[in-house]
């Protein structure tokens, strides 16, 4: 038994070192890592705005989302320009900022229009009366471009604070992952750089089972009801 735990002990860690390996492959040899090394020029532009260069980074940021430029790219260019503790702050704000730009605005001017010309949207809408904050996670856990999803909840009856609150915490694992692998791309000690990408990888999973089980509980109770 104690020959078959270490086998399997062994096991674990090589295969931990393998996924560590392809992690710093992956990233250092990618080009992923060229395009983000336009950070540093990016950089250099913000620093002209000196005290103000966060905000300025964080109003682009919201207007970029708001027509459609996907939030993981600005997320992992943030990790490059300020590190992982600015750059998860910074994006959180300016994501959820520009997702909300694109709901209000859809939820003022284009609400009726598409009720009025695409009359089935209207069912679908009714379809998540009553499960608003919940609707508004389970959007933001479907592989497309978050902007369809402002459009989509603009078009429920979600509220204003359930769009806000949903989108705030949905954007969280997969933010925090862009943001510190592009903090991983600026660290000079490679060693480091590949601990900043396992990092991202374990948090990644973490949080994503994490709040795919809350919503399962939560989806369980509202059929009890």
């Amino acid at each position: 038994m104690q020959k078959k735990s270490s086998f399997i002990s062994i096991l674990l860690k090589g295969g931990l070192l393998l996924i560590l390996l392809g992690l710093g492959a992956l990233v250092y040899f990618s080009p992923i890592r060229v395009w983000l090394a336009q950070g540093a020029l990016i950089k250099a532009q913000l620093a002209q705005f000196g005290m103000a260069a966060p905000a300025v980074f964080t109003l682009c940021t919201a207007m970029l989302v708001a027509i459609g430029v996907p939030r993981l790219l600005l997320c992992s260019l943030a990790g490059v320009i300020f590190g992982f503790a600015w750059a998860i702050t910074l994006t959180q704000i300016g994501t959820v900022l520009g997702a909300y730009c694109t709901f209000l605005f859809m939820r003022l001017h284009g609400r009726d229009y598409a009720f009025q010309h695409f009359p089935r949207l209207r069912r679908f809408s009714r379809k998540l009366e009553g499960h608003g904050l919940m609707s508004v996670l389970i959007a933001r856990q479907l592989p497309v471009n978050g902007f369809y999803n402002d459009i989509i909840l603009a078009l429920s009856p979600v509220s204003h604070r359930s769009f806000l609150a949903g989108t705030f915490i949905g954007f969280l694992p997969q933010g925090l992952t862009a943001c510190l692998i592009g903090a991983g791309l600026i660290q000079a000690d490679t060693t480091q750089g590949i601990q900043y990408m396992a990092l991202a990888l374990i948090l990644s999973l973490l949080l994503g089972l994490g709040l795919r089980r809350w919503i399962s509980v939560r989806k369980a109770s509202y059929t009890l009801r």
